[in-house]
């Protein structure tokens, strides 16, 4: 039984490194948020274990764990999902999956807010998707979709666009991991 309610969220699907340990109450206990770019897999476990000692926790301490599912890099977003496959089934603790463009959304808009959130998918097109911030729930006003940049602004030139930032690993720890399941999305 932990001696702790500590949730964590982490993502790993942009060129960000996000993780974050947050009470029981939602309240933020340690974060850490670093550009990665293609070095996720090198820095994700010695970050984490200095995210716990910040903390003075344990992987024990875990009661919940919610780790960004994508879409994003494909690399990526299955180190995050081995990551928090692994401290799942060392900590016990359950496992849920939150979307990346949502919790870049999060980071990004304040109340009233609407954005455009994106991550690169080469050759011009971005992984995007479109989110209106009301009070603490983020609607989704346009679905995930692999589009070209272009097309995705012009049908939403009132939103700001919201790419190359770290996501709110925070957020999704402090949501409920059973919103989502902790599977990959590729679009």
């Amino acid at each position: 039984m932990p001696s702790r309610d500590l949730r964590l969220g982490l993502d790993t699907a942009t060129s960000w490194l996000s993780l974050a340990l947050v009470d029981a109450d939602g309240r933020l206990v340690a974060h850490d948020e670093v550009r990665a770019d293609r070095t996720h897999a090198a820095i994700v476990l010695p970050r984490l274990r200095d995210l716990f000692d910040e903390a003075e926790a344990v992987p024990d301490d875990l009661t919940a764990i919610t780790v960004g599912v994508g879409p994003g890099s494909y690399t990526g977003v299955r180190i995050g999902l081995a990551v928090a496959r692994g401290l799942a089934a060392g900590s016990g603790a359950p496992l849920g999956g939150a979307d990346t463009l949502a919790m870049l959304a999060w980071a990004a808009l304040r109340d009233g807010e609407t954005g455009i959130a994106a991550i690169d998918a080469r050759r011009g097109a971005a992984y995007v998707a479109v989110f209106r911030r009301e009070g603490d729930r983020l609607r989704t006003l346009r679905e995930a979709a692999k589009t070209d940049r272009a097309e995705a602004a012009a049908a939403h030139p009132e939103a700001a666009w919201i790419e190359d930032r770290a996501p709110a690993a925070a957020w999704a720890a402090a949501r409920p991991p059973g919103e989502r399941p902790p599977a990959a999305v590729y679009l």
